[in-house]
């Protein structure tokens, strides 16, 4: 029966997403909704997923000039959802979390740290919401701390308190309405690839990757012979290996519709979604 199928499909985005049932965005026909179908938020999920996911020996290059920021921001989410219109991920510290992600300039360096473009849309005394301009992504963060009596003006208090530190590391990029040259110069960094899709949909899926099977991916440039990025991880007897998040991506409750993974070994394969593949490699005894 459909609804018992929609019930059963509810409760297992709320055991592998950590989603209440009462929370879950729903299609007209009942079913939860995990990925979005819009390009532009594709496209900023391809470049959100690249931060989030690197480590303090694989930093994005966007940690530059300021250090690891990135890696440790997931120690704080308690899950990310998918609405019509944003992503949210829910937090216990969304002005720390928006002051990390916010772009600086360092003329200094002559680099850019946080996340180019991304813009300060609004707030009020849970939430702080971002876009990013050049895609058009949104983005709240959702503080799960506030208690009650806690106002907007508080919000912004202690977001001026997180961001304190900005003027003195760097220029406050995102206090501007328009793009910076620096930022500009970043387009190869949301420009939509043929794996961008497919990077949205691990996205999606982070919080078991981190939570549950307790490891730290982070990104590296496609492999010789290849046209495509690696995905990679250490494991232990307590982390999983490449087969179980494989089996989470294509055989799970929460599987990405239409993925596959092709095994190239024991430790290594390629998931596959239409024309697109990334490679997977868990790396053993780490």
């Amino acid at each position: 029966m459909p609804h018992v199928h929609d019930r059963a499909l509810r409760a297992a985005v709320h055991e592998y997403l950590n989603i209440p049932p009462r929370e879950q965005e729903l299609t007209p026909t009942g079913v939860p909704v995990i990925d979005t179908a819009d390009r532009d938020q594709q496209a900023f999920h391809g470049l959100l997923v690249g931060c989030l996911m690197s480590t303090s020996r694989d930093p994005h290059p966007l940690e530059v000039p300021v250090g690891s920021k990135f890696p440790s921001l997931f120690r704080y989410f308690g899950r990310l959802a998918m609405r019509s219109d944003r992503l949210e991920i829910r937090t216990n510290t969304a002005c720390r979390i928006a002051a990390r992600i916010l772009p600086l300039h360092h003329p200094e360096h002559a680099a850019v740290s946080g996340i180019p473009g991304l813009r300060v849309l609004g707030m009020n005394s849970r939430r702080v919401q971002l876009v990013h301009r050049p895609t058009g992504g949104r983005l709240d963060l959702i503080d799960s701390r506030t208690a009650p009596g806690w106002r907007t003006r508080d919000m912004k208090s202690e977001f001026a308190l997180e961001t304190s530190w900005h003027d003195d590391s760097g220029r406050r990029l995102w206090s501007s309405d328009v793009l910076s040259p620096q930022e500009s110069a970043c387009t190869e960094l949301w420009a939509r690839r043929p794996w961008t899709a497919l990077h949205s949909s691990l996205l999606m899926r982070a919080i078991p990757l981190w939570n549950t099977f307790r490891i730290t991916p982070a990104w590296r440039q496609p492999r010789p012979g290849e046209a495509f990025p690696t995905l990679f991880w250490d494991f232990s007897e307590d982390k999983a290996d490449v087969l179980k998040v494989a089996r989470l991506l294509t055989e799970s409750p929460v599987k990405i519709p239409g993925a596959a993974y092709e095994p190239d070994g024991r430790e290594t394969g390629r998931l596959r979604l239409g024309d697109a593949q990334i490679r997977l490699h868990s790396r053993r005894g780490v």
